[in-house]
């Protein structure tokens, strides 16, 4: 065996909407309206088809108290309020819990490879620190429809939402969390900038137009400030235009021989085929996009003579993943990118 598939399944947010999908979630299970064994997170989901494939074995999971998770218990119901998960975040839950994650990977998981399937994308720097603790610093490729650099108040008053009354941005409080996460890495060290590639983001702020927000100037700084420092961003309009094959070449170009850690946010094929993700503000790439890119990531590797040092998938909403009917491939889409990625070699 070779990776092992674990599970951490953090989901904080404190989004309005967010928290009613909980809610709803309890009241049908407190109304008898829900069948024995629905899956509590993406994890176990996930996990019996992902052990299936050759060389993975079963992890286990991480266990949160269960408020923290995507379906929590029916004690939490009084829980489930903004406030508490807006503290939790303010005040470094996030990062609490990757450290959580971190001394799980080193002590259940190496030197298996891991195989991450978890909710927030803050969880991704746990195994990131558990492998540089092991003395490895791999190249980090992320497969995201949003650059997760940019602080939260910077993101908001570029969209004209936080702008205060004369002009200023919102002082609302930043923190390590789903948004954050790469600058947190980077600036920790775990990462270094010319080792850390974002595919398929949607949020590129382009040149300055007239009439834009006037935040949009600040996001933009940050952005292109990452890009300055070495972070290598191949935008989804940039990514087609290339072709997908090309842009992954160009991407990890003279990165030939390191190790690749590629982390999957599901949101990065947002779209009609692909609904359950915690994040659906843009359109995504398309299912074949993203499998065309596991390909092309597996044959680059193998020409490169590369590793892949570990793997994640995040961002799934479990709430919209498992309605009958609804068509949704975002499972199956996570399914078929990790079986590309660690299919054998062919003898073309």
């Amino acid at each position: 065996m070779d990776f092992a598939v674990l599970g951490c399944s953090l989901d904080a947010l404190d989004a309005q909407e967010k928290l009613a999908m909980k809610l709803a979630y309890l009241f049908a299970l407190r109304e008898g309206l829900l069948g024995e064994g629905i899956a509590r997170d993406p994890y176990d989901m996930l996990v019996g088809n992902l052990s299936e494939l050759p060389g993975v074995s079963v992890g286990g999971k991480l266990e949160l108290e269960s408020v923290l998770t995507p379906r929590p218990a029916p004690a939490d119901l009084d829980d489930i309020q903004p406030g508490l998960f807006r503290e939790f975040l303010d005040t470094g839950g996030c990062g609490a819990i990757s450290a959580r994650l971190r001394e799980f990977v080193k002590e259940r998981v190496l030197p298996l490879r891991p195989l991450l399937v978890g909710v927030d994308h803050s969880l991704t720097g746990g195994v990131l620190e558990a492998l540089a603790a092991a003395g490895e610093e791999p190249v980090l490729v992320i497969l995201d429809s949003h650059f997760d650099a940019i602080p939260a108040g910077v993101r908001r008053a570029a969209t004209g939402l936080d702008m205060a009354g004369e002009g200023e941005l919102s002082e609302l409080p930043d923190s390590y969390n789903c948004g954050t996460w790469l600058a947190g890495v980077i600036d920790r060290g775990l990462v270094s900038p010319g080792r850390a590639v974002v595919l398929g983001p949607s949020d590129d702020p382009g040149e300055a137009k007239e009439g834009e927000p006037e935040g949009m100037a600040a996001y933009r700084g940050v952005y292109r400030g990452l890009e300055e420092r070495g972070v290598r961003v191949f935008p989804k309009k940039r990514l087609r235009e290339a072709g997908v094959i090309a842009a992954v070449n160009e991407a990890l170009s003279g990165l030939e021989g390191r190790p690749l850690y590629i982390s999957l946010d599901a949101d990065v094929a947002s779209g009609e085929e692909v609904k359950a993700v915690r994040f659906l503000d843009t359109v995504g790439l398309s299912f074949d996009e993203v499998v065309q890119t596991a390909r092309a990531l597996r044959e680059w590797l193998e020409a490169a003579g590369s590793k892949i040092a570990g793997l994640d998938i995040m961002e799934i909403d479990v709430h919209l993943a498992d309605i009958p009917g609804s068509g949704d491939r975002t499972l199956e889409m996570c399914e078929v990118f990790v079986a590309e990625l660690l299919a054998e070699p062919s003898d073309e």
